[in-house]
């Protein structure tokens, strides 16, 4: 993946750039493109998907800081060592992080990085003269990253800015939290466009777009968080199809799938890629999942799975660094291709499982789901005379997410929305299930009422 660089100050990563001088003279070096010269033809807008992407990579996303907030929250993932990083980590492992925690601002910061450089290629596609199928195809990809970095930081913080345009420093001052439903309403809105301009697959040289299977497989999960589980079983159902068909998609296992055949495996259906080659493509090794010297991370106790289960292994510290082995990928130094997988044909089966479950119990459908993702993993039915109601179904599901998808940044989430804090985490406040809004963020808005998440200061 060819990186395209855009060089801008912190407060540009989150509204864009402004310029209200007069031009003295209306020269455009080519060595120092901007928006409006860069945005210019199909070219440029290809290059700006490319940038969306790349910021994906990054270690205030995928690379490093979304892992660690949506992962050391959980109990798949344990940070055993205070001191380490000036014990930022170690305050989201025991819940006492402020507004002030890098990590939890990096992420936050992050993720508008990337909102930035979708509504950039959004507000510019409409002028540029270039096929329309094309078009739709860009629009539809910067559509999905952008409803993806909002479903992240909904999750992670409730209430957050709804930008949807590239704004002026004075815009963003005044910006406001949005509600729950306007966040959503316009994710679901931009995924909905999206399944119908992306197409099933991209070529070869294109692989690791987003595809209308992505934008599907989220949109159902989407669904699934507000609880609006016939939506999901709909939504769903195509893909499902699609998957027990067995053709572009299909479940695969782990053993196949992980640590280095996440590019190719038909069970991904939305990953971040890295590459090798000291090219800045590739993900820094130290922060996916380690268990150094036994006292940094601890994965997933082996004592959670079956015993003939195939996914146990691959959750066991092993190799250079102690690293589980879903990620310990191919490495050169610091350097690791351990591509970052979003969406998988295995979560897909599981959520439609759990929604077809709530909708009604008992359902040959749901256990056919279940079921199809257990026997991936080697291990046996459940069936009506071990799954007896509805109740033990949604916990039977609820386990296999915690197996099936570990490490993967949806275990705290699934702790959240399934209710289980109380369970997981008994002496932890309630308000903790959404972190601090960054105080570095309220700091640059005008109006400062009602920013803050309840319980902090």
């Amino acid at each position: 993946m060819k990186k395209i660089v855009f060089k801008v100050t912190l407060l540009s990563l989150l509204i864009g750039l402004s310029t209200s001088c007069e031009k003295f003279l209306d020269l455009k070096p080519i060595d120092s493109p901007t928006e409006n010269t860069f945005y210019v033809d199909e070219a440029g807008l290809q290059a700006g998907v490319i940038s969306i992407y790349d910021a994906l990579q990054t270690n205030l996303m995928y690379g490093a800081n979304f892992q660690t907030v949506a992962e050391i929250r959980g109990d798949n993932v344990l940070d055993n060592n205070p001191g380490a990083g000036g014990g930022l980590r170690y305050q989201i492992e025991s819940f006492s992080e402020t507004s002030a925690n890098a990590n939890v601002s990096d992420c936050y910061t992050g993720h508008y990085k990337v909102i930035y450089r979708c509504n950039i290629v959004l507000d510019k596609a409409p002028d540029i003269t270039m096929n329309e199928a094309r078009k739709k195809q860009i629009i539809g990809q910067a559509l999905f990253v952008r409803s993806l970095s909002y479903f992240n930081l909904v999750r992670l913080y409730g209430k957050v800015p709804l930008v949807t345009t590239v704004q002026t420093t004075d815009q963003a001052r005044e910006n406001q939290r949005a509600t729950l439903d306007a966040i959503y309403t316009q994710i679901i809105a931009d995924l909905t466009i999206a399944i119908g301009d992306l197409p099933a697959s991209w070529p070869a040289a294109e692989s690791g777009k987003a595809t209308n299977y992505a934008a599907t497989a989220l949109l159902g999960k989407v669904y699934l968080y507000q609880k609006k589980f016939s939506s999901v079983v709909s939504t769903l159902q195509p893909l499902v199809a699609a998957i027990n068909g067995k053709t572009a998609l299909s479940l695969v296992p782990q053993t196949t799938t992980f640590p280095n055949g996440i590019k190719n495996s038909k069970d991904v259906i939305f990953a971040v890629y890295y590459l090798l080659g000291g090219i800045g493509e590739a993900a820094d090794i130290n922060n996916r999942y380690r268990n150094q010297d036994n006292n940094n991370t601890i994965v997933l106790p082996q004592s959670v799975f079956e015993t003939n289960d195939n996914r146990k292994a691959l959750n066991a510290p092993t190799g250079n660094g102690l690293r589980p082995g879903k990620f310990n990928a191919t490495a050169s130094g610091n350097e690791s291709n351990g591509d970052f997988p979003i969406l998988r044909c295995a979560d897909v089966m599981l959520m439609y499982a759990e929604a077809l479950n709530e909708v009604s119990y008992p359902n040959t459908e749901a256990f056919a789901s279940l079921n199809a993702v257990r026997t991936n993993a080697g291990i046996a039915d459940l069936t009506t005379e071990t799954i007896t109601n509805q109740a033990a179904f949604r916990t039977a599901v609820y386990n296999e997410r915690r197996l099936e998808l570990s490490l993967e940044c949806d275990r705290w989430f699934d702790i959240v929305r399934t209710g289980q804090m109380a369970t997981v985490n008994p002496l932890v406040p309630a308000y903790r299930v959404l972190y601090p809004i960054p105080q570095v963020e309220i700091d640059n808005v005008s109006n400062k009422t009602g920013w803050q998440n309840e319980g902090y200061n």
